[in-house]
């Protein structure tokens, strides 16, 4: 079974609404930054960057938004969430996802915590 590790109001909602749409069997582990449970031990194990999103899969464990949303779509391919069958298309979603992470992102996290 998939477990999504998360914390409110980062880009661990695109994975948590992946999972959702896929009808995947998973569970979610909320990481509180205010605890700073990102940094801890614990999560250090499974994220050494000591970010999240993390998901832990029967395979290993994954990080980074664009890998976490094609391990999904590759995964659960009837839900439809990317072009799996046309290597070109889903290229294109990579890209578009990459985008997102490499420059919206950014400038939506240093929005809400400044401090990075």
């Amino acid at each position: 079974m998939i477990k999504l590790y998360y914390a409110p109001h980062t880009c661990s909602l695109a994975s948590h609404i992946a999972l959702e749409e896929a009808g995947a069997d998973y569970s979610t582990v909320r990481i509180d930054f205010a605890k700073q449970e990102q940094r801890g031990e614990e999560y250090i194990a499974i994220n050494p960057k000591g970010r999240v999103p993390a998901m832990a899969t029967d395979r290993g464990i994954l990080t980074e938004t664009p890998a976490m949303l094609a391990f999904i779509a590759q995964t659960f391919p009837r839900a439809r969430l990317a072009p799996v069958e046309d290597a070109f298309a889903f290229a294109q979603v990579q890209a578009f996802n990459s985008f997102l992470c490499s420059t919206v992102h950014v400038a939506h996290a240093h929005r809400m915590r400044g401090y990075r």
